[in-house]
């Protein structure tokens, strides 16, 4: 052992020591004793054990009672069991602090501090207090008093108490020595601080029992209720399956019949039965919620507590009268127990007398009502579960309630939603075609039907497209003919010098334009007209066209009136513009009409420099016809010598006025 040890404990380090250290690593390293003394030392020099001491040092721990108490404690004697010892530390650790003989006199003098405390009064009420077993009772004997005896306060003790412990003391000064009356004192005491909240406690739920039980027999509206469900029931049920009334269990399955799309229940179509045909009936809702509160309440159970409130008020009050608590004599001389119980007990007897009251109407009502919905009142589970029953079918109405209404409401937001889809819809439709107002009744079919006459006699926008079409290359002179055909101008001139009428000429303008227009559009050219039919077919479809133009315009413009159904004024306006416009356009042909005549007169036409031109025609041809060129009458027989069609574009006003020959402008030009 060195000489230099640690001056305060440290903690240890707990070695698994090697059992032959000769044979392993540690045979090298088994220093002498002064080896370790030197080694020690150098290690001290070196601060190394200083530093391990201040780490590593040991708590202290410290022994309470240790002096002089803790040595008078050890000394004292235990009688009563570890485990109530055990408890009497737990009940009194509020007054561990005061003495013994303190916690006694409080005790005894039924203090305030004591009675308030409810976790003092239960211990002091328990049995291990209240009976005291044998071997106690002998080993207590030469410490204790007898108070019923004559002299008790002289008498004197065996042994002294102070040898007990603290906990052995007040056991001996209080359920030990005063045990002939114990168990009574403790329950009158308990009862002067419990009697008033008990009561009202009990009191209230007897009350909340007979009216709820009250209300289930006087609601009609849920008579009316149930009346529907077993008619639905029975209207759903086969004839065997018939019933005239049913118990409350039944209602708990009305949530699990459910429709074929398993959607709603049989709960939820009768809830929105009653809300939308019976509405009078929903307020058994309201009528009835007070099952809600009570569902959970045990009946029996309420009817035990109040019975037992009821007798052991009658039980302290016969102690009082003729019990153990009757002869003050046997008390401690110091115990005020009677004096505390008699003050409370008048007004604990009233109590006691109305809770009795409350008990029988509240047993009678439970009873009745139960009889009333067909349930057996002396079956335990049918009275234990009989408000929960309608209980769980109110909250059940309610959540099918709410399902029904959600429901409904999102139905109402999606008509909603496709009504204004369909309003649009229709506006948007009917925007292009009508704007006015709607028509009265009384013209409505006559008005309809002018209307349809007026749409079938309206010029389609083709058809005027192509009018306006035409016209810009009759105004222009652009009209396509084929290589070896005789131009339009002459043709026209012949046409003019042979007699025709300007109206004629106007109307046969009209008639070539448009066939110049299919041929430009569709690529193709026309076939040859024979010299006969020309001019008769050219001036029936001119006179097609230009009836067809009136007809066409003045439909268009009745039809544009009757949409919109603007007044008199502008009515007027629109008829003399439209006049104005037709005068224009039949000026404008008629000046195209005698432009052309005149620049056949002067000659002017180019002629396709590939093939020379054909040889004039006697018979007249319309000044805008287009056509193939074909031979004369008269050579009908002789061979014909296919040409080479070709595209001649007639020329424009400046290149006649360029062309050599030309003396003066043409005229009638745009």
């Amino acid at each position: 052992m060195p000489s230099i040890r640690p001056k305060k404990k440290l903690k240890a380090l707990h070695w698994d020591k090697v059992d032959t250290p000769q044979v392993t690593v540690w045979a090298s390293h088994a220093p002498t004793a002064q080896a370790k003394e030197e080694k020690y030392v150098e290690l001290a020099k070196k601060g190394v054990l200083d530093e391990v001491e201040r780490l590593f040092m040991a708590k202290e721990t410290k022994i309470f009672g240790k002096g002089a108490g803790g040595k008078q404690r050890t000394d004292k004697k235990q009688l009563i069991s570890n485990e109530l010892s055990k408890t009497f530390q737990i009940a009194m650790a509020k007054f561990s602090q005061f003495p013994a003989d303190d916690v006694v006199r409080m005790i005894i003098h039924c203090d305030t501090e004591i009675l308030d405390n409810m976790v003092v009064m239960d211990f002091l009420q328990r049995d291990e207090m209240c009976t005291i077993p044998e071997n106690i009772s002998k080993s207590m004997a030469p410490y204790s008093r007898d108070w019923t005896g004559p002299d008790a306060a002289s008498a004197e003790r065996e042994q002294d108490p102070t040898e007990l412990t603290r906990e052995d003391q007040i056991y001996l000064y209080t359920a030990f020595e005063l045990h002939h009356y114990w168990k009574a004192r403790m329950r009158a005491l308990a009862l002067t601080r419990s009697y008033e909240p008990d009561y009202e406690h009990i009191s209230a739920k007897l009350q909340q029992v007979v009216q709820v039980s009250e209300s289930l027999r006087d609601s009609v509206a849920l008579m009316n209720v149930l009346g529907l469900i077993l008619d639905i029931g029975n209207f759903m049920n086969d004839a065997n399956k018939q019933a005239q009334g049913f118990k409350l269990s039944s209602l708990a399955r009305l949530g699990m019949v459910k429709d074929d799309k398993n959607e709603t229940t049989f709960a939820d179509l009768v809830e929105r039965i009653v809300r939308n045909q019976y509405p009078e009936w929903e307020g058994f809702v309201d009528e009835i919620n007070g099952v809600i509160a009570i569902q959970k309440l045990n009946v029996d159970q309420l009817r035990t507590d109040a019975k037992k409130y009821i007798d052991n008020i009658k039980n302290v009050q016969a102690s009082l009268d003729a019990g153990n608590l009757s002869d003050p004599k046997k008390f401690h001389p110091q115990d005020r127990v009677s004096q505390i119980v008699q003050r409370s007990m008048k007004d604990a007897r009233r109590k006691a007398e109305q809770m009795q009251l409350y008990l029988d109407e509240m047993a009678k009502s439970y009873d009745d009502i139960m009889v009333f919905y067909g349930e057996d009142n002396t079956d335990e589970g049918a009275r234990r579960d009989f408000f929960a029953k309608l209980a769980t079918f109110l909250l059940e109405w309610r959540k099918s309630k709410e399902k029904n209404i959600s429901l409904e409401e999102n139905r109402k937001r999606i008509e909603a939603s496709l009504s204004r889809k369909r309003v649009n819809a229709g506006l948007a439709n009917g925007a292009g075609t009508a704007t006015e107002g709607p028509q009265s009744p009384a013209s409505s079919g006559a008005m309809d039907s002018l209307l349809e006459k007026l749409r079938a006699a309206a010029p389609q926008a083709r058809d005027q497209r192509d009018r306006r079409r035409r016209a810009r290359l009759k105004e222009r002179h652009q009209v396509r003919v084929a290589s070896g055909q005789q131009m339009p101008d002459a043709a026209g001139s012949e046409g003019a010098e042979a007699g025709q009428t300007e109206e004629t000429g106007s109307n046969d303008t009209s008639n070539a334009g448009a066939i110049d227009a299919d041929s430009a559009n569709t690529g193709l050219l026309s076939p040859p007209v024979l010299e006969s039919e020309a001019p008769e077919k050219s001036s029936q479809d001119a006179q097609h066209v230009l009836e067809s133009d009136d007809v066409a315009d003045r439909a268009a413009s009745m039809l544009q009136g009757l949409r919109d159904n603007v007044d008199g004024e502008r009515q007027r306006r629109r008829r003399e513009t439209a006049e104005e416009e037709r005068r224009k356009r039949r000026l404008r042909r008629r000046n195209g009409a005698a432009s052309t005549s005149k620049d056949s007169a002067d000659g002017s036409v180019v002629a396709s420099a590939s093939e020379p031109l054909s040889p004039p025609r006697t018979d007249p041809i319309e000044p805008d016809d287009v056509s193939v060129a074909s031979p004369r009458d008269g050579d009908d027989t002789a061979p014909r010598t296919p040409l080479t069609p070709s595209i001649v574009v007639s020329p424009t006003v400046d290149q006649k006025l360029q062309l050599p020959g030309d003396d003066e402008p043409s005229e009638g030009s745009p």
